[in-house]
């Protein structure tokens, strides 16, 4: 039970509700809360400016409306306990308590003071005290009038009647979409699991919410998505810029729907809808901020330690009209150049004729006398937008200046009012209406500075856009500062006049005769970029960019094929990253780097401030799915599907020693909290315990049935070790025995990642059953499971911070959820990723969480917020598939290919011509021809086949999709007839389908694991496939019926191959060998051995009469090992070996209709072409590549690991031989 003493746990606003219902007057009010507060008569006679008989008579009038009994001396106290008794009774109701709320850039309202009749209006209005609650209200007025902390300190009063609160700043003008998507993922989850992606879905899904739970939202600074009113008529206030129109959508429906919740706004200038909607009797009100009272400004002088006569503060409060920001501006002004002489100050502004009630000359006047560093800091503060420390501000200046100087200016900003800072952290930034004026003096000065041509300064001190900033933020000085630039400069040179200015601009920069250091060329193609934002990708290839100064220039997303940036120094800029598909991520335990493992083997390291890529680790050579950082950080373990673990030196790149005792892919690796013991993972169902300094294998633990996913130790007792399995089970092992000791039933279709808590004391699992499970690990009770997932759920992280009591899992469900470990509620839905999310990582802090998904990103996500910061964007073109048409007419033959950037390659093999085909949002996993050669079908990752007419080739279009698997799609196939495709995929099922209605005609099951291979035999009657499982299947194509299964492979059966008269399957898998297969008695005729690594495809050569070989029967066989063999399939020998042709897995072969040419598709992103009758390569067929013939001889500003992926995107660096 509270006592009486305990007040300060009651929130204001319940005090103000009950006391309204109980009759209590606004003026008893104000007395009754000061005495509440402990304050003595006597203060509170000279708090309010009343008498303290007036006192006594207000608080007697509260005692008898709440019927409080007892000597004068008892009455404050029993109130007292009637008030927290009442408060207990409403706390005890769930559907009364605040859940959850998100501050986001809410100000801090500790020193708030005054606006007393504006919070009690606003209070009632938000609470419904004599009147009903209103649903939308809107706190207005002028540029530093104070409606932000206004709205802050009345939801800070009003919080406790809320079930739900979040607060959003609009100052950066994001689009509806990016709102609505971060409120409903922070409002309650009771939604589809899936946001809708139009805005009128969302709107609605967000009443809903509203209508279900009571909400305060906030939403400040309305007026960036309005006009300006610049030069507009009066009938354009409250018009909205263009592409924000949407806005008022959302305003509407808030203020016409139904419901208990409330949306507050603080703007300006009043949204059209707001003007339609207020009144009296309605649920819209508005409120007009007034300047200050002559109180409430004397208060603020005297803050800043300035002091005036009554007389002299009206007249202040007169020429700045009570703006409490000008205010706090003029005040400093005073106490710093005029010594505190208030009449000096006075008589000075009198003789100029400026308005100074106007916040914009009140700001021209101070930034006219701040010195020039300051302004320097200002501007820099505008082109950041959100807070920036010490450092970075001192690491942004052209001109070096010292630490001390850096931290004398902003202290001097901070005193003048011009910039705040941020609660808890060294960050800084400017007030908004400070931050919109000096971003107004940079577009006004940099437009001047490029239209007149002849002085750079400007330009060449200061970015229009920081390249490097996280991904929202450069978004946002794209839309804010770049194109405002932009829209100016197109109004004095029109569109095709200003690229030629830009460039005659570049032409001079690079004439003159030193290379001078600064912005200026970086701004200059940035602008060139800004001229095509509407086009995708963006294009300035065969441009000159050499010799210049080109920092914080911006291409990740730009062709740049032949365009020379020889001896250009390219610090702080961005381009595409080549990176082989992700499959991992982790943060190094100072939170200094992150590092990705890539499926090409590669792992590469990043610095954590700016997402730059410092290094690359090569030594593996198929997928690198677990690396682990040292406690220390200076060596990383790497473990692969080459069945190796390697051990590296964080800062050379140096492989210090190879482990080599599993027999099967590695899944995870960890090290102790020592750092002296690595635990490794494996398929062959085995963990291992190594010592890292001498590489000897120290234990092997035995007890799972089967794959090992996922390993880790607990934190504060390394004895303990986690392991989860195929089998379904969690084990909890004892290091020093090697034996488990708890067996915990986790996951009915297979566990495959475990997390500690930081104290140890708590397991995370995640499993293909979709859930998450929380589990004790000294009683192995699971005390929660977490479910809202689609699809199975990869990995489980704790966050490292023990106060946030965060768990975090990501999903083939291509989502990210957070969850609250206490009470199994999904905080957030993380939404982004637009194929399977593969893992996560918290950063040390646990304020981010990166995530790796199959669409070749990597995200960083605010975990407070639930909101997207970053964004990286690999690029690749691996070859998956490859296929032949038949002949054409005019003899043509079409080769097409299946990539891992989404798009397929078709080919011309009589001109070489090539052409894409856009459509798939995953992955190309497949492709094949008709018969006729008039439709090619395509499987993806997306998990959809398309058909597609490619009678045209110019003009190809997809004329069907066809919709049913719930994964991958592996592969496709056209029935010998034409008339029906069949697929098979991820989700274990085969399907058949008709290609004229794409109607699903049969679904095959029987296969326990994904199916990764089918082929018809050559009546169209049977039906093969290969799998995960390791079997093989024979399928009636009528029935439906399996007719025999296939089992000696001992591992993924990869391929299979009907023979051309249907008498002999050949299947290639991941055990390194070939089977023949008699196909009528189901017997293995004998095995193909001679690849060292998995076999991905087999392909048997289509009958013809020419044949160097005179074989009848021959086999390609495309394998991890980066060769195609040639087999004769008769006699069960290899022919020959094509090699030499590829750098990288080859994933597909195919024989053209007369079998006299063999392609093959590899990771490489190569297609070779082979001539079979002598065994010689013909050809490389190679697309485009985004950098291809970029010309980076002599560039500086980036780090090997930087050249290395422009090389692989086709950048040329020529090396001067010595």
């Amino acid at each position: 039970m509270m006592s009486a003493a305990d007040m300060s746990q009651l929130p204001e606003n319940f005090i103000t509700e009950l006391a309204a219902r109980n009759g209590v007057t606004n003026t008893e009010l104000r007395a009754l809360l000061l005495a509440l507060e402990d304050n003595l008569g006597s203060e509170i006679a000279d708090k309010l400016g009343i008498s303290q008989s007036a006192v006594r008579k207000r608080l007697g009038e509260c005692y008898r409306k709440f019927n409080i009994e007892g000597s004068s001396n008892k009455k404050l106290h029993n109130l007292k306990q009637r008030l927290l008794t009442s408060y207990q009774e409403q706390t005890s109701q769930a559907d009364k308590r605040l859940i959850r709320e998100d501050w986001g850039e809410a100000v801090d309202v500790a020193d708030f003071r005054g606006r007393d009749e504006e919070l009690l209006e606003l209070e009632q209005w938000i609470e419904g005290v004599d009147s009903p609650r209103c649903r939308l209200v809107a706190i207005l007025g002028i540029g530093g009038i104070g409606k932000t902390v206004l709205a802050a300190r009345i939801s800070r009063k009003v919080q406790g009647s809320f079930q739900h609160l979040i607060w959003r700043s609009l100052r950066n003008a994001p689009s509806l979409g990016d709102i609505l998507t971060q409120l409903l993922r922070f409002l309650p989850h009771d939604a589809e699991l899936d946001l809708p992606n139009d805005d009128n879905t969302k709107i609605l899904r967000l009443i809903d919410t509203l209508q279900k739970h009571r909400c305060l939202v906030i939403l400040d600074n309305v007026e960036s998505v309005l006009r300006s009113g610049e030069g507009k008529a009066l009938e354009r206030a409250g018009e909205y810029q263009p592409g924000y129109e949407k806005y008022g959508d959302l305003f509407k429906k808030v203020a016409e729907s139904a419901h208990e919740s409330c949306l507050l706004l603080t703007s300006r200038e009043k949204p059209k809808e707001v003007a339609a909607l207020e009144g009296k009797n309605l649920p819209v009100k508005v409120s007009q901020l007034r300047g200050l009272d002559i109180e409430e400004a004397k208060a603020i002088l005297q803050d800043k330690g300035c002091s005036c006569s009554d007389s002299q503060l009206r007249e202040l409060l007169i020429r700045y009209s009570g703006n409490p920001l000008a205010l706090k501006i003029v005040s400093t002004t005073i106490y710093d150049l005029f010594s505190n002489n208030v009449t000096e100050f006075l008589n000075q502004i009198q003789q100029q004729t400026a308005v100074y009630g106007d916040i914009r000359a009140v700001l021209d006047k101070q930034f006219n006398r701040l010195s020039e560093l300051e302004k320097q800091l200002m501007y820099w503060l505008a082109v950041h937008r959100e807070y920036v420390s010490l450092r970075e501000l001192q690491q942004d200046l052209i001109r070096s200046e010292p630490a001390i100087r850096i931290l004398e200016a902003v202290e001097s900003l901070l005193r003048r009012s011009l910039i705040e800072k941020e609660k808890d952290r060294s960050g800084f930034r400017q007030q908004s209406v400070v931050m919109e004026y000096v971003t107004q003096k940079l577009i006004e000065q940099a437009t001047e500075d490029i239209s007149q041509g002849n002085s750079i300064e400007f330009i060449n001190t200061y970015p229009l856009m920081k390249a490097r900033s996280l991904d929202y933020i450069h978004k946002t000085q794209e839309r804010l500062i770049l194109e405002p630039v932009k829209q100016k400069l197109n109004n004095i040179f029109g569109v095709g006049g200003l690229e030629s200015h830009l460039r005659r601009m570049l032409n001079n920069l690079q004439e003159e005769s030193l290379r001078k250091k600064g912005y200026a060329a970086g701004n200059l193609i940035n602008l060139l970029r800004q001229l095509q934002i509407e086009k995708s990708p963006k294009d300035l290839s065969g441009r000159d960019f050499s010799d210049l100064t080109i920092w914080q220039a911006y291409l990740e997303d730009v062709n740049l094929q032949r365009t020379s940036f020889n001896n250009a120094d390219l610090t702080g800029s961005v381009f595409s990253e080549t990176m082989s598909s992700l499959v991992s991520v982790k943060f190094s335990p100072d939170g200094e780097y992150f590092a990705t493992g890539l499926i090409n083997g590669e792992l590469r390291l990043w610095r954590t401030s700016d997402t730059k890529q410092l290094r690359i680790y090569k030594g593996h050579n198929t997928w690198a799915w677990a690396f682990a950082f040292s406690p220390d950080c200076q060596i990383i373990a790497t473990g692969s599907a080459d069945y190796t673990i390697k051990i590296w030196d964080v800062r050379t790149g140096e492989c210090l020693r190879t482990l080599q005792e599993h027999t099967n892919k590695i899944y995870s690796v960890a090290f102790s909290a020592d750092g002296g013991i690595l635990a490794s993972a494996s398929e062959d169902q085995t963990i291992r315990l190594w010592n890292v300094n001498t590489g000897k294998c120290l234990k092997t633990l035995q007890g799972h049935t089967d794959w090992v996913w996922s390993v880790t130790f607990n934190p504060k007792d390394s004895r303990i070790l986690a392991s989860a399995s195929y089998d379904g089970s969690v084990k909890l092992w004892d290091v020093n025995t090697g034996k488990f000791f708890k067996s915990l039933t986790a996951h009915s279709k297979g566990a495959l990642s475990v997390s500690f808590s930081p104290s140890g004391e708590f397991l995370a699992s995640s499993g293909k059953d979709k859930t998450v499970k929380l589990w004790n690990i000294h009683t192995g009770e699971c005390q929660l499971t977490f479910e809202g997932h689609a699809k199975q759920v990869y990995s489980v992280r704790f966050s490292p911070d023990p106060d946030s009591k965060i768990i975090a899992s990501c999903s083939e469900d291509r989502t990210i959820k957070l969850w609250d470990a206490n009470t199994g509620e999904c905080l957030f839905n993380l939404v982004g990723h637009e194929s399977q999310v593969w893992a996560i990582a918290f950063n040390p802090d646990g304020r981010t969480l990166l995530s790796c998904s199959d669409d070749q990103t990597i995200r960083l996500w605010d975990v407070g917020a639930g909101i997207c910061l970053n964004v990286l964007q690999g690029y690749t073109r691996d070859v998956y598939s490859v296929a032949f048409s038949p002949l054409l007419p005019d003899n043509k033959i079409i080769l097409a290919s299946g990539r891992d950037d989404r798009s397929i390659g078709l080919w011309d093999l009589s001109t070489y011509e090539h052409h894409s085909l856009i459509g798939h949002q995953g992955r190309i996993r497949s492709v094949a021809f008709s018969p006729d050669g008039q439709i090619l079908a395509s499987s993806s990752a997306d998990n959809t086949v398309k058909l597609w007419d490619i009678r045209d080739t110019d003009n190809s279009t997809c004329i069907q999709t066809l919709s049913g698997h719930s994964n991958w799609v592996w592969k496709v196939i056209f029935s010998p007839d034409g008339k029906t495709v069949v697929s098979c995929g991820e989700d274990n099922t085969i399907r058949i389908w008709d290609i004229n209605t794409g109607e699903c005609l049969r679904i095959l099951e029987g296969h326990t694991y994904s199916v990764w291979a089918v082929a018809f035999s050559p009546d169209g009657l049977t039906l093969a496939s290969g799998s995960a499982d390791t079997t093989i299947k024979i399928w009636d194509i009528h029935t439906g019926e399996c007719i025999r299964t296939l089992t000696d492979h001992k591992n993924f059966v990869w391929s299979v191959a009907f023979s051309p008269d249907g008498k002999i399957l050949a299947s290639g898998s991941e055990d390194n060998t070939i089977k023949i297969w008699n196909f009528n008695t189901g017997e293995c005729l004998y095995t193909l051995e001679g690849h060292t690594k998995q076999i991905y495809s087999v392909k048997f050569r289509p009958v013809c009469t020419e044949s160097s070989h005179k074989i009848d029967n021959l086999l390609a066989s495309g394998s991890g090992d980066m060769t195609v063999k040639l087999w004769d399939v008769d006699r069960g020998v290899c022919q020959d070996t094509l090699k030499h042709g590829h750098t990288a897995p080859i994933r597909s072969v195919s024989f053209s209709v007369d079998g006299n040419l063999l392609a093959s598709g590899s990771e490489d992103e190569n297609i070779q072409l082979w001539d079979v009758r002598n065994c010689s390569r013909l050809r490389q067929l190679k697309s485009k590549r985004f950098y291809e013939g970029m010309e980076i001889t002599g560039i500086t500003g980036l780090t090997d690991a930087e050249k290395a992926s422009l090389k692989a995107l086709g950048a040329v660096e020529k090396i001067e031989q010595s």
